[in-house]
C-alpha cells in the first residue's frame, strides 16, 4: 500500500450537480444541501480488546454512516486515516470529551478511496505498517502492543473534507522481515592494500572483505566475511569497521600476531612475520558482541599469480574482455584482487577468466544472491554457471582470484 503525509487542501466550491450514492437514503423529494461537522466511525469488533495480528485471519474491517447531507444522495470518496502512537502524546481530548489529533500528529492515510461504507485491512499488512512506522529491524525490538487512532476523510465533487470521529484500535504485532538487510562488512587498509596511502577511497586505498559461503542474516547483516591474499613480511596493516566513523570501530594486533584487539586506537598494526598468502575472517556478530574470538588470521598455501584478469559477458557479446584493474598496486605486493567500473544493462550474465579462459570464475547458485547495495558470492573456478546481474546500473566490480569471491556494488 502507498502511504504519504496528508497536506492540507482548500474547500472545495459547493455545486448542485447531484449524484445517487451507495450508503445512503433519499429522505426527502426537494432535499437541501447540508455540510455536517462530522461523522460517525463505528468501533471495531475487537477494539475494545486487541488484535493479535499474527493469529487473526479475518480482515480487521472499519465501518461508518454516511455524513448527513440533509438527505441528499452524494456520491462520497472516504479515505481511511490512521497515527501510530509512539508515546501516547499524539491524541488529546477536546473540550466536549472528544479525541482529537494532537498538532504535532503525524497523520497519514490510505491513498485507496471507498464510495461504500466499509474497508478492510488484513492483518499482516497492518502488522508491515507498524513494523515501518516504529523502525523496527529486529525480532527483539518488536514492542508487546501498539495503539493506533484511526478516523475517516468525506469528500463529495461538491462539498468540502468533513472529518469523523476518531476511535483507537490496539494490536500485537509479531516480526516480519521488510527488507533484506546489507552485509556488515570491514576494511583492510595499510601499507600493502590499494597504494598503501592508508586512505579511506575504496579500492584504491582501502579494501572491503568478502562476503564468506552462501548466505547471511539477512534480518541483521551478520555473517563471516573474510579476504585472501599476499602479505609481504613487515607490512603492516589494520581493519576498518565503517569508513566514515572516524576509526571508531576498527581491529589491530594484541600481544602478539594472530592475536587481536577490538576498538583501541592505541592498538598495534598487524604485521605478519613471513611472506606468504593469508586468510584474515571476521564473524560480524561475534564482533559487535566485543568479542575479539571472531576474528582468525592463518597461513594458507601459495597461489597462482595472474597477470591480467577479464569481465566477458553478454554486455559485449562475449567478445574481448573487460581488462580488470590490480588491486594492490603497491611494491612488493602479489595481487590477487582484481576490479573495474563498468555500466551494466538488466539481465546481464558474465564471468571472469585469465589466460584465455584457462581460468575462469563462474557461480554456484541458481540466482546470484543479491542485497539493496549490489551482488555478491564466492564463485567456482574453473567452471560454474554465469553470474546474473539483474539491475541495470553503475557498478564497481570485485574478484579475488584465489577463492572465486566478487562484489558488484552499485555507484
Amino acid at each position: 500500500m502507498k502511504l504519504y503525509k496528508i497536506l492540507s487542501t482548500a474547500a472545495l466550491g459547493l455545486s448542485l450537480g447531484l449524484t445517487f450514492a451507495s450508503c445512503a437514503d433519499d429522505n426527502g423529494s426537494n432535499p437541501v444541501l447540508h455540510m455536517p461537522d462530522s461523522f460517525t466511525l463505528n468501533t471495531p469488533a475487537l477494539a475494545g480488546n486487541a488484535y493479535d495480528l499474527k493469529n487473526t485471519t479475518d480482515s480487521i474491517a472499519f465501518t461508518w454512516s454516511q455524513p448527513d447531507y440533509g438527505g441528499m444522495p452524494l456520491v462520497t470518496n472516504y479515505k481511511l486515516q490512521y497515527v501510530v502512537s509512539k508515546d501516547g502524546s499524539e491524541v488529546v481530548t477536546d473540550a466536549d470529551g472528544k479525541l482529537k489529533f494532537a498538532d504535532n500528529a503525524e497523520v497519514k492515510e490510505y491513498d485507496e478511496g471507498k464510495t461504500k461504507c466499509e474497508y478492510k485491512l488484513a492483518p499482516a499488512d497492518v502488522d508491515l505498517l507498524l513494523l515501518r512506522e516504529l523502525g523496527v529491524k529486529r525480532a527483539d525490538a518488536v514492542p508487546s502492543s501498539v495503539n493506533v487512532y484511526y478516523r475517516l476523510s468525506a469528500q463529495t465533487t461538491s462539498t468540502p473534507k468533513v472529518y469523523s470521529n476518531i476511535v483507537k484500535v490496539t494490536y500485537l504485532p509479531y516480526y516480519q522481515r521488510m527488507e533484506v538487510a546489507e552485509p556488515v562488512t570491514w576494511y583492510l587498509l595499510g601499507s600493502c592494500f590499494g597504494d598503501g596511502s592508508w586512505g579511506d577511497a575504496l579500492i584504491t586505498a582501502t579494501m572491503p572483505l568478502y562476503l564468506t559461503g552462501d548466505s547471511y542474516d539477512e534480518d541483521t547483516g551478520y555473517g563471516t566475511v573474510s579476504w585472501t591474499g599476499y602479505l609481504p613480511a613487515g607490512s603492516i596493516f589494520k581493519l576498518r569497521g565503517s569508513l566514515t566513523d572516524n576509526w571508531f570501530t576498527q581491529i589491530g594486533q594484541g600481544a602478539k600476531f594472530g592475536e587481536f584487539v577490538l576498538n583501541d586506537g592505541g592498538a598495534a598494526n598487524i604485521s605478519a612475520k613471513a611472506n606468504g598468502v593469508y586468510t584474515i575472517s571476521i564473524d560480524t556478530k561475534q564482533v559487535a558482541m566485543g568479542n575479539a574470538s571472531g576474528i582468525s588470521i592463518t597461513k594458507t598455501d601459495d597461489a597462482t599469480t595472474y597477470n591480467k584478469v577479464y569481465l566477458n559477458g553478454s554486455f559485449n557479446g562475449w567478445g574481448d574482455g573487460v581488462a580488470m584493474t590490480p588491486v594492490n598496486s603497491t611494491v612488493g605486493v602479489n595481487n590477487h584482487d582484481w576490479y573495474t567500473r563498468i555500466h551494466l544493462p538488466a539481465a546481464t550474465v558474465l564471468k571472469f577468466q585469465a589466460n584465455n579462459w584457462g581460468m575462469e570464475i563462474g557461480t554456484k547458485y541458481e540466482e546470484t544472491p543479491s542485497c539493496k547495495s549490489g551482488y555478491y558470492g564466492v564463485g567456482v573456478k574453473s567452471g560454474g554457471g554465469n553470474i546474473s546481474i539483474k539491475s541495470e546500473a553503475d557498478y564497481l566490480v570485485i574478484v579475488n582470484d584465489i577463492t572465486g569471491a566478487f562484489r558488484f556494488i552499485k555507484e
